[in-house]
């Protein structure tokens, strides 16, 4: 026993202050001999004189004296030294706990505390290194001291108060399956910071059962108000040979047996606990309203110990198909298999076999995976609300189509359409996302031509080829209504779908220049500049997809992209009743082409702000 647990974790160097203070530690208990047999002690634990190595041995030697208290301390320290070089963090910490029962040492205390600081039970081991410093303060080296006291200080800030409030004078109080004591408590109860079950019970009334958060160096209050039993029956629980144990009911101490009181109607738990090994393991009895029902238990040594840490902390418990609670369970089972089934709302259920050695102590950390398809993890639902959003775009028009555009090819040049758009929404949407509305807003578009072929017809002669330059542009109102869907992708990322309908109403401006053309005697002259104006009709239909930003509770902004898809209805021609000269040939005119095809499709990236109104 010349080495420390701490000794081989820590030789790698200090990553922070904590793990500095446990080095430092861990290095003062090794250099110190086991102090189960330090040098100012005793130097033989049995106390019985040596005699020397070529001393005779009388006949009658008595024989060796039975192991002390002091012997068996440390042979658990030992083992528990064997456990910590193996990282077995909870079988470590018993073997220390049972030598500091037998004998208590600073040493034992020491390594208890830092066994439950890596099993994360820091409220726990807040207390046992206070035990330590209060105790053994005046015998630690100094080093030792001032690597503890700075555990301390970091321990503090991972543990946090809880105050039970309200409860019934005399109920018990337990956190994680560990008994707290009775109300009211002398003092709030220190708790590792994370969520934890908090149980309140008192025989004659209902128990109280409630999850809480509790932050680091925080305090959380708990209103744990009992509500009388309505409705009750009684339960007798006695030994077999009538030794008292304890009588835990539902994890509670109630009395020793044999013991009789009021619980609620329904199943629960049962079970005995003695000194030592001495109990049983948990039974399920079912108790009948008006009756009092009888349960005859045998205790017996059970050697072998479980602990089942589950997550949440909320989940219920059940060993070999009996449920002995929810959230945290430690207790004494027989030696052999049994199954542990764990469960929670919200859930997928786990079970898992478990072999339990004789003097095994087993630590079973089970988290349980999220249920997808619960009911438990739907969002709560939105409340519907009157929506009014302002977008703005930019409009591209890949054509217009039609006998002008449509026709621009080889040595036409043809530049891609383009413009902006005004819109502004206003609509109502259900609490389940679907939306619907109506709009109105301003599209202006045009397009520019050059090079394109196209003839003049003077009168009464052949067609004059050539070549003039278009500008076509599209300008009018939006006014429709629309459809939508909203999908919460985060808390603050909503998407939206839309599909928008309605009518275009405006003008069709077709600008001709730099009109270049041969007349039939192959003279040149040129044309322009010619406009027309046509009244507009489009039917619209706009698929589109927002994606939202909120910036609060009411406000978002959005990025979007639509394809708006215009359907002409009036199908507006260029007037071939306009006169244009035609140089020496005299007058003609342009085709009567049409200025658009009947479907033209735009693209529409856009920008806006949405405001929500509850």
């Amino acid at each position: 026993m010349s080495s420390r647990p701490t000794h081989r974790e820590h030789n790698r160097g200090p990553r922070c202050r904590r793990l500095l203070a446990v080095a430092t530690l861990g290095l003062v208990l090794a250099a110190a001999p086991c102090a189960l047999a330090a040098p100012q002690e005793t130097p033989h634990p049995t106390g019985a004189p040596q005699p020397a190595a070529d001393a005779p041995q009388p006949a009658d030697a008595p024989q060796p004296a039975e192991p002390t208290a002091r012997d068996r301390a440390a042979e658990h320290y030992r083992r528990g030294l064997a456990f910590y070089d193996r990282r077995e963090w909870a079988r470590a910490l018993a073997e220390y706990l049972a030598a500091r029962q037998l004998y208590t040492n600073w040493t034992a205390t020491s390594a208890a505390a830092l066994c439950l600081t890596h099993l994360g039970r820091h409220d726990e081991a807040l207390e046992m290194f206070e035990a330590l410093l209060r105790d053994f303060g005046d015998r630690l080296p100094a080093a030792a001291q001032a690597a503890a006291q700075h555990q301390l200080d970091e321990l503090r800030r991972m543990v946090g108060i809880l105050e039970i409030d309200a409860a019934e004078p005399g109920a018990s109080i337990v956190v994680d399956g560990r008994r707290r004591g009775e109300a009211p408590l002398s003092a709030p109860l220190r708790i590792t910071s994370g969520s934890h079950w908090v149980r309140v019970f008192k025989e004659g009334f209902e128990p109280f059962e409630q999850r809480v958060e509790v932050a680091g160096d925080r305090l959380a209050r708990v209103q744990a108000r009992l509500r009388p039993l309505s409705r009750m029956g009684r339960l007798r629980v006695v030994e077999q040979k009538g030794r008292p144990l304890d009588v835990l009911v539902d994890g509670n101490i109630m009395a020793k047996a044999p013991w009789e009181g009021l619980l609620t109607p329904g199943e629960h738990t049962v079970a005995l606990r003695g000194d030592g090994r001495l109990g049983t393991a948990p039974v399920r009895v079912e108790v009948e309203v008006d009756r009092t029902v009888p349960l005859t238990l045998s205790a017996e040594e059970l050697v072998s110990a479980l602990r089942i840490e589950p997550v949440p902390v909320n989940a219920s418990v059940a060993i070999d198909g009996v449920l002995v609670g929810r959230g945290l369970w430690e207790g004494r089972l027989r030696a052999g298999a049994h199954q542990v089934e764990i469960a929670a709302p919200g859930f997928l259920p786990e079970s898992r076999r478990v072999v339990l050695g004789r003097d095994q102590i087993e630590v079973a950390r089970v988290a349980l995976e999220r249920d997808p398809g619960s009911p438990f993890w739907r969002r709560p639902s939105r409340p519907s609300r009157l929506v009014a959003e302002a977008v703005t775009r930019v409009v591209l028009v890949p054509g217009f189509g039609g006998g002008v555009a449509g026709t621009c090819i080889r040595s036409c040049e043809g530049s891609l359409g383009t413009g902006g758009a005004a819109v502004l929404q206003v609509g109502y949407e259900l609490g389940m996302g679907l939306g619907f509305g109506v709009t109105a807003g301003h599209l202006a578009a045009s397009q520019r031509l050059e090079g394109r072929a196209t003839t003049v017809t003077p009168v009464g002669l052949e067609d004059n080829q050539g070549t003039v330059d278009d500008r076509l542009s599209l300008r009018g109102a939006l006014l429709g209504g629309w459809i939508g869907l909203t999908l919460p992708l985060s808390d603050r990322v909503p998407l939206h779908f839309r599909l928008g309908g309605g009518a275009l109403i405006g003008s069709l401006l077709d600008e001709r220049t730099n009109g270049a053309f041969m007349t039939s005697g192959d003279a040149p002259y040129e044309l322009g500049p010619y406009v027309q104006k046509h009244p507009a009709l489009f039917f619209y239909a706009t698929p589109e997809v927002r994606l939202g930003w909120s910036l609060g509770r009411r406000v978002q902004v959005t990025a979007s992209v639509a394809l708006p898809l215009l359907v002409d209805r009036r199908q507006a021609r260029w007037d071939a009743g306009q006169v244009v000269p035609a140089g020496t040939d005299g007058r003609g005119q342009f085709p009567a082409e049409r200025l658009t095809g009947p479907v033209v499709l735009t693209i529409a990236p856009g920008i806006g702000a949405r405001y929500e109104f509850y």
